[in-house]
């Protein structure tokens, strides 16, 4: 009885707990061992492009422009977005501004749970953001925040009146993005995200392994929920009840990087792990000038 997923949603799930609590468990031994470097090979989305160390050439570089597509049986999402460093170069510690912007279509249904009747929906969804923030290096520790406005806009065929997340909004905007190099091979990320513009939040995890000082690949795991998330978690009774959005992912990345610029590529399952999961897929590229 369910149909359609979006890319916003909780993880659920006791498989899915599970695997969290190994992933960060492995981060947290791998931490508390001076020193130590992951013995598998484990290692998201701008999250981030967080680089492990700066280049080792001289020449300052104040731009990073990346782009990207994120897909699953029921969504596409295509984004873009750039990092400047007005006074400094892109790998040292220092003010920085964001600017992304991205455009993507979904398809899901709405269910009455006392007749079982349904009616399919086909929705765009538009976003932008403009941040600004400050980037520390703070050995093996690499911390970026930033805040700012953030706008969003759902437009859903036919009209959904039982749905929350529909129509323009405009809000604040947090984020929170961590880089921890353990020993010479391993690293772990975590991106965390909170905008005010129908109430989305986001989080994305990766532990990776370096293959080679050009290739890395590794677990991820992911949690997505927005106001209309929130109306399924709460269980609350209403006639109409909307199944959407995508509640959670786990999956693995592989990461190549060259001087000035990285490609990356994930896949892996989402859903809400109880009743529906399909399989998705992202890639992100990133050039540094």
């Amino acid at each position: 009885m369910r149909s359609g997923k979006r890319g916003a949603g909780w993880l659920s799930g006791g498989c899915v707990r599970g695997i969290a609590t190994a992933f960060f468990a492995s981060v947290a031994f791998a931490v508390a061992a001076p020193g130590h470097s992951l013995a598998n090979p484990f290692e998201d989305f701008v999250a981030t492009f967080s680089r492990s160390s700066p280049p080792e050439e001289k020449t300052d570089r104040h731009y990073e422009i990346w782009t990207g597509a994120d897909a699953s049986d029921s969504a596409w999402l295509v984004y873009s977005g750039t990092t400047l460093a007005p006074l400094g170069d892109i790998h040292q510690d220092g003010l920085r501004l964001r600017f992304v912007g991205g455009y993507g279509r979904y398809t899901y249904k709405s269910f009455d749970i006392n007749t079982l009747a349904g009616q399919s929906f086909a929705a765009e969804v538009t976003f932008a953001d403009a941040l600004v923030g400050y980037l520390w290096r703070l050995d093996p520790l690499i911390l970026k925040l930033f805040v700012g406005a953030s706008f969003s806009d759902h437009r859903i065929h036919p009209g959904d009146f039982n749905n929350r997340v529909q129509g323009p909004e405009v809000g604040v905007k947090g984020l929170a993005e961590f880089w921890f190099n353990i020993g010479e091979k391993g690293f772990a990320s975590l991106n965390l995200a909170w905008s005010q513009a129908h109430n989305t939040r986001s989080a994305r995890a990766r532990l990776g392994y370096k293959i080679t000082p050009e290739i890395s690949l590794g677990p991820e795991i992911g949690l997505n929920v927005d106001r209309q998330g929130d109306f399924k978690i709460s269980e609350e009774h209403m006639k109409f009840r909307t199944e959407l959005m995508d509640y959670g992912r786990v999956g693995m990345f592989a990461r190549y990087q060259w001087y000035g610029g990285e490609i990356a590529a994930s896949a892996g399952l989402l859903g809400d792990f109880r009743e529906d999961t399909s399989p998705y897929a992202t890639v992100n590229w990133i050039t540094q000038f």
